[in-house]
């Protein structure tokens, strides 16, 4: 009886650790504007990239990573056109994108910052104006087409007349950005102010700085690490390293 007890408690570790301490999942959502086409190809990009970051997690904090939703991308079309999204009517400045992205979001009942029981990444076809930038916070993660188009090779528009250091080509550098901002949503910040990150070295490898770009030779810091063991979005799930990324 003994030993049945212990078979019965070892399978359950086995089949059941990887779901348990989750309080909630991650949800991949694909906004389609009126005015643009849906595209199967953003979404399987959406996916593919989505399952990177999960395995790549898991490799940086010995087998703890975020949970899935099902199915792994919502695609939904949004009855706004894409110039909508990035109007300063409504809201001005830096985070006008990312204001009337959300508020359509909520409207469409799709996605509402601080849900207890999901965080969310959520790519709209429709690019954000110069001055303007997707953004990550309170639950809500927000990226434009570029965050799509970067995903499938497509080549990048930049949103003002000059690009950007970070306008620029390849799916390892758009999933690390995506990476980025999912991580926002857990809770963590900017590490600039981090005694442990005040070297160049530091800053352009760490994934909440300038670390997005290189990925995925980019890092997490000792204090971000111990932040995400503590996290209800984050349990046991130890994942088989990640593909490479490079196309």
């Amino acid at each position: 009886m003994l030993l049945l007890r212990l078979l019965i408690l070892v399978l359950a570790i086995c089949t059941g650790g990887a779901t348990k301490g989750w309080a909630g999942e991650v949800r991949f959502i694909y906004v389609v504007p009126a005015d643009r086409q849906e595209k199967p190809a953003y979404r399987e990009a959406i996916g593919w990239a989505a399952r990177h970051f999960q395995a790549w997690l898991s490799s940086k904090t010995d087998g703890l990573t975020f949970k899935l939703a099902d199915p792994l991308v919502l695609t939904v079309r949004s009855d706004r056109p894409a110039a909508w999204f990035q109007s300063a009517q409504r809201h001005a400045n830096y985070h006008a994108f990312y204001r009337n992205a959300s508020e359509e979001l909520l409207r469409l009942g799709l996605a509402k910052a601080g849900d207890s029981a999901a965080r969310y990444v959520v790519y709209v076809d429709a690019d954000h104006a110069c001055g303007q930038s997707g953004a990550g916070g309170n639950g809500l993660a927000i990226v434009s087409a570029n965050d799509l188009r970067g995903l499938v090779g497509e080549a990048i528009v930049p949103a003002c007349a000059q690009p950007n250091g970070a306008e620029i080509a390849g799916r390892c550098r758009w999933i690390g950005g995506m990476g980025h901002e999912l991580l926002h949503t857990l809770g963590l910040r900017h590490p600039d102010r981090s005694p442990d990150c005040q070297t160049g070295q530091c800053r352009s490898r760490a994934l909440m700085l300038y670390g997005y770009i290189p990925y995925p030779e980019a890092a997490l810091l000792e204090e971000e690490l111990s932040f995400l063991r503590g996290s209800p979005f984050i349990g046991p799930n130890r994942l088989a390293s990640p593909a490479s990324c490079v196309r």
